[in-house]
């Protein structure tokens, strides 16, 4: 029998996690399509990845800040406020987007060849990262805009919004990257193309969400002292979290991508195979830090115990689930969307790394749910930066520039950093069990 807290978790956890893992599906047949083009695609599309997720912290650091206010205006009934925030979130985040993914466009070949691009495939990147940083662009200003409906609670609209969106970037991705009916065949451009189109559907869902809802009625557009006094402290402390975390991720995928074309291209497979299991249980985490949130507010230290037990029980089970099918259909998962033979082979120490970062990765998920639901935020902060930002780079490079241990290698410093997390975490939850005493939120 689940129980009631086994019910309730789940109730909370499951459909999060469903989410993720839908966003991540559509994420792996836009690669798949790619990947069938050949392995110099794969490499062209991956190596934008981490600039792409550089030029997106300033904007979701950002909106975190526009929505923990936006959250405090819904609470207090003002909406007319929220409107000027949103006014005034647009009229900034236009502006200095503009010029943030402006410069990148002009110094995207330089960036590229930073992170590693080699000449066999330097073109195609080029050609996609030019496309492409309109996406991102589009995308930024997206979730500044989303960020007062989170504020408001409106999470069904913003998830309708985001995966008709991805759904479109699929359907446009397949029409374009092959040529299908009257559509061109514009090969990695396309899927660049693609891209821009859905991230167009998304913005526009918002946009009419936001009518809907009286957000666009009223209010100001230039920002006051007032505005940025009230941003800035909160975007400061999560831009530098993003931010160092983000370069030590930088740096990893700029060793992985000395692997050269073919190695690059499976890292980057692995990656996304990774991914599946790891959006899936960012839901358990999420739920985890809600629950022990509630329990925290409830003063009730025998509910966050249950909630932390039922949390770490069922990520050891799922773990476990998705660590031995990812072993046993190791080959035939990553033939999904690679069939070279030269990949395939390359590949198969590399799936079971990926198998095995399943436990580690979850535990450290729905740990560090529970630190953050208690209060911990700062501790959770503090040891990702250690392990994200300073450990993980050196490791990878002493796996792969000294022992030489090839894709290998990097896999076994991603291991280890996660490995280095979840103990980190499980630690701290351990001691926060031991005090009896969870810190209210």
């Amino acid at each position: 029998m689940l129980g009631a807290y086994g019910k309730n978790y789940l109730r909370v956890a499951v459909p999060s996690g469903f989410e993720g893992i839908f966003m991540v599906l559509l994420a792996s047949a836009d690669l798949i399509m790619v990947a069938s083009l050949g392995p110099e695609a794969v490499a062209a599309v991956g190596i934008f990845m981490q600039p792409r997720m550089a030029l997106l912290c300033f904007p979701r650091s950002w909106a975190s800040a526009v929505t923990l206010i936006a959250a405090k205006y819904a609470g207090q009934g003002r909406q007319r406020s929220a409107v000027t925030l949103l006014k005034q979130s647009i009229f900034f985040g236009v502006l200095s987007l503009g010029i943030i993914h402006g410069v990148f466009w002009l110094f995207r070949d330089f960036i590229l060849k930073l992170m590693g691009a080699t000449p066999d495939y330097m073109a195609l990147a080029s050609d996609y990262a030019a496309i492409a940083t309109v996406a991102i662009y589009i995308t930024a200003v997206t979730t500044i805009l989303q960020a007062v409906q989170l504020g408001f609670g409106s999470t069904a609209i913003i998830m309708r919004s985001n995966v008709a969106g991805n759904v479109v970037n699929v359907i446009a991705n397949a029409l374009l990257i092959f040529g299908i009916g009257p559509f061109p065949r514009l090969g990695v451009v396309g899927a660049a193309v693609g891209t821009v189109v859905g991230t167009l559907v998304a913005l526009a869902l918002t946009v009419s969400a936001l009518q809907k809802n009286g957000l666009l009625s009223g209010g100001r557009w230039l920002p006051e002292r007032l505005y940025f006094r009230r941003i800035l402290p909160i975007f400061g402390s999560v831009f530098s979290e993003q931010g160092f975390e983000r370069i030590g991720m930088l740096i990893f995928a700029r060793i992985a991508a000395d692997l050269g074309t073919v190695g690059f291209a499976v890292h980057n497979i692995c990656m996304n195979i990774c991914d599946i299991y790891y959006c899936f249980a960012v839901g358990f985490g999420k739920a985890s830090m809600v629950l022990a949130g509630q329990s925290c507010g409830r003063e009730s230290v025998f509910d966050w115990q249950q909630y932390r037990r039922v949390g770490i029980r069922w990520t050891l089970i799922l773990s476990t689930i998705s660590c031995v099918l990812t072993v046993i259909f190791r080959q035939e998962i990553f033939s999904l969307y690679s069939n070279s033979p030269e990949a395939i082979a390359l590949s198969g120490t590399v799936m079971v790394l990926a198998a095995l970062v399943s436990y580690p990765e979850a535990h450290a998920l729905v740990a560090a749910g529970i630190l953050r639901g208690s209060g911990r935020t700062a501790s959770v902060a503090a040891y990702s930066f250690v392990s994200v930002t300073i450990l993980r780079p050196i490791m990878t490079a002493v796996f792969f520039y000294v022992f030489e241990w090839g894709i290998t290698g990097i896999w076994m410093a991603l291991l280890f950093d996660q490995c280095i997390r979840a103990f980190c975490a499980e630690f701290l939850v351990h001691r926060l069990d031991y005090m009896r005493v969870p810190a209210a939120t």
